[in-house]
């Protein structure tokens, strides 16, 4: 496969990587606290940040090397995506009644949490896929081309995610503020249910 092929590829992949249902979970619960739709927007490219340089620096280390990730740790990294979905759903529910973000700032933790989030998400097995396309591209080159691209992929699709979210959760919340707290408690029951669907996969 060639280079132009790989990266076409690897953006293709990335940006329907960035809209599967774990993902956009998970980013919802960061959406549904309140904040304009570009801090939504940089929430996501955050998320995809994290889960990119994962992706681009442990799947190109496997695919340079050769190597394999052991199927018990591939396991281990799966059950703590689902765990950590389930803990995002529960947080979500638990500061529902809490003061939204406002337009102006954010706390340091809504800048770390989606990052975190992210780098988790990459380092699990719900991104196999990506290595197993790549491990089959004989040229290396082509292959950590399309590693690379799928990772940038990722933090493009995640940012279009959470503004596309932000942007009528924003509307309804100024024409009807107490829907607030309803839309991010359905945010986190969202994030509950990816969770045990992630968990029922693996286990």
């Amino acid at each position: 496969m060639s280079v132009v092929a790989a990266s076409v590829l690897g953006l293709g992949l990335g940006l329907k990587h960035a809209f599967e249902a774990d993902h956009v979970a998970a980013v919802c619960t960061f959406v549904a606290r309140g904040g304009t739709v570009a801090r939504a927007a940089w929430s996501g490219a955050l998320w995809g940040l994290g889960h990119g340089a994962v992706m681009v620096l442990a799947g190109g280390a496997l695919v340079a090397s050769g190597a394999t990730v052991p199927p018990a740790i591939a396991l281990a990294l799966d059950i703590a995506v689902a765990v950590m979905l389930v803990g995002l759903g529960i947080g979500a529910l638990v500061s529902r009644r809490q003061k939204p973000v406002e337009e102006d700032g954010a706390p340091p933790k809504t800048v770390k949490r989606p990052l975190l989030v992210g780098l988790v998400h990459g380092a699990s097995g719900t991104a196999a896929l990506t290595l197993l396309v790549a491990s089959t591209m004989q040229a290396r080159t082509a292959a950590l081309v399309f590693v690379g691209v799928f990772g940038l992929a990722s933090v493009i699709g995640m940012a279009l995610i959470a503004a596309l979210v932000a942007w009528p959760m924003r509307s309804l919340t100024r024409v009807a503020p107490s829907l607030g707290p309803r839309l991010q408690a359905l945010a986190g029951l969202g994030s509950i249910a990816a969770g045990i669907a992630v968990a029922s996969t693996v286990i």
